[in-house]
């Protein structure tokens, strides 16, 4: 109830939002005078503030999300940061949902940068890809992304430990864009396989063993993920088209 009537409204708002920014049309025209870790903090930065945007205009999405999370407070999953007081007015609830959207939108991008560049690593290493026909299969490869927004939390944990071998949880702001690019939770060769013919190309997660995890809770595709936009697509998929879009105009498709 909590992600239907409160936070997928706010994460498809927060992509009209993020189209229209000027400030995104910006750093694109701008990227390749950059480098790829500049870029991709100024994009961070960006998705945060069109969050700040978001609530410091208020407005009929924004007022209904703050309704049912002031009635339904105890079920929202606060991460222990910034967690509202038990009796908490509209004005600290508010504080704390924004700091948990800025929180989410962080760790999203975080999460899709590993795998990009596991990706990445995999396609030129492996495939022995370069130029249009690596930046063309990354981009098909938007089921990577998808893969781990159809889980529970508890179960995406679970799973990207065992992807990238590294038992430590993946936070924002305790990793960071600069930990992602240095190496931080890469993702081996051998949990990759590649599918489509020639042209087609596509790289995704080979099997993943179930977690063992049985939630306690319903488990609910991502927002961003059940979404579509003007042409069916999932909003994460245009996500995943941005990050691999900031990626060739950093020069790092050649």
């Amino acid at each position: 109830m909590l992600y239907l009537e409160a936070y997928t409204p706010l994460v498809e708002h927060w992509f009209h939002a993020l189209r229209a920014s000027t400030a995104l049309a910006e750093l694109r025209a701008t990227a390749p005078t950059r480098d790829l870790l500049k870029n991709l903090e100024r994009l961070d930065l960006l998705f945060r503030a069109v969050v700040d945007d978001l609530f410091d205009r208020r407005g009929p999405v924004l007022e209904h999300a703050l309704a049912v999370v002031a009635e339904h407070r105890d079920a929202v999953v606060w991460t222990d940061q910034m967690v509202p007081r038990p009796g908490a007015d509209i004005v600290e609830l508010t504080a704390s949902l924004r700091h948990k959207f800025k929180r989410n939108i962080s760790l999203a991008l975080l999460e899709a940068l590993i795998c990009l560049e596991s990706a990445l690593v995999y396609g030129r290493g492996t495939l022995q890809l370069t130029g249009a026909e690596l930046e063309e299969t990354l981009r098909r490869s938007t089921a990577l992304l998808a893969s781990l927004s159809v889980l529970h939390d508890e179960q995406e944990m679970a799973r990207m430990r065992y992807l990238t071998g590294d038992p430590r949880e993946i936070q924002h702001p305790t990793f960071t864009v600069a930990d992602i690019l240095g190496g931080a939770f890469r993702i081996p060769p051998d949990k990759f396989r590649v599918v489509g013919a020639d042209g087609a190309r596509r790289i995704r997660f080979a099997s993943v063993p179930p977690s063992g995890i049985t939630p306690d809770s319903p488990t609910m595709k991502c927002p961003a993920h059940r979404l579509t936009n003007e042409d069916g697509q999932p909003l994460n998929n245009e996500f995943w088209e941005l990050l691999v879009d900031i990626y060739r105009d950093s020069g790092q498709l050649a």
